[in-house]
């Protein structure tokens, strides 16, 4: 059978609308999927962490100690202080403590927050927020202490939050060996997307050539004799 180069050139445009399709349909599936699973996390999260540190009267029975530490991009240390010193006075607390060191190029420091319980809450997933914005939360460790009423002060109305930042340290060279990995990880990357394109694609072609040629040599002359008008 002769095949004319337009129904290849029609065979590969189908197959390559096909697997456009295919790939984008899976892809808004897996992103929505994804945005999904977060959001039902992070709301669970809330709530969870709602009940615990914001039930009212029991929140001024407990004192509650934060630790949260947090690597942030070269340049915006400051940035980053300054926010957590202005979060702390909106929730109505006070920084107690401040201690910044530079050194190697980079800012790293220790801030000690004290927030009423009440606002702890919001006041986390405030601090968390702009460190994520400027860089990476990397470590969050909460600890509760239960007070008898004889304890119970006004210190003890307060939340204690620890913070332990640090910039990122300037890239170093790359060593040969991390070069070479890399490398090699692109190339397996390269190979695997090459072999599942064989393995797709091909079967895929000659599939949409077979329904190029059905339609052009089939169905299309048996459309066209239908509307001939009879002699």
């Amino acid at each position: 059978m002769n095949i004319k180069r337009k129904e290849i050139l029609v065979a590969a445009f189908l197959a390559v609308l096909i697997s456009l399709s295919v790939f984008y349909v899976n892809t808004q599936n897996n992103m929505q999927s994804i945005r999904n699973n977060l959001s039902l996390l992070y709301s669970e999260k809330s709530e969870k962490l709602s009940e615990e540190f914001s039930s009212g009267a029991e929140a001024q029975q407990r004192l509650i100690s934060e630790t949260i530490e947090g690597e942030i991009e070269r340049g915006a240390f400051e940035q980053v202080v300054n926010k957590l010193e202005m979060l702390t006075q909106e929730t109505d607390g006070y920084v107690k403590s401040l201690s910044m060191t530079y050194q190697d190029q980079t800012w790293n420091g220790f801030m000690i927050c004290k927030v009423p319980s009440l606002n702890v809450t919001s006041f986390t997933f405030g601090a968390r927020a702009i460190i994520d914005d400027n860089g990476t939360v990397t470590y969050i460790n909460i600890s509760v202490e239960y007070l008898e009423e004889s304890q119970q002060g006004q210190e003890s109305a307060y939340s204690t939050i620890n913070f332990n930042l640090r910039e990122s340290k300037p890239e170093s060279k790359v060593e040969l060996g991390a070069s070479l990995g890399l490398i090699w990880s692109i190339l397996a990357t390269s190979l695997w997307w090459i072999a599942q394109g064989i393995i797709v694609g091909v079967p895929l072609c000659f599939a949409s050539l077979g329904v190029v040629i059905l339609v052009n040599r089939g169905l299309i002359p048996l459309w066209r004799n239908m509307l001939k008008k009879p002699k």
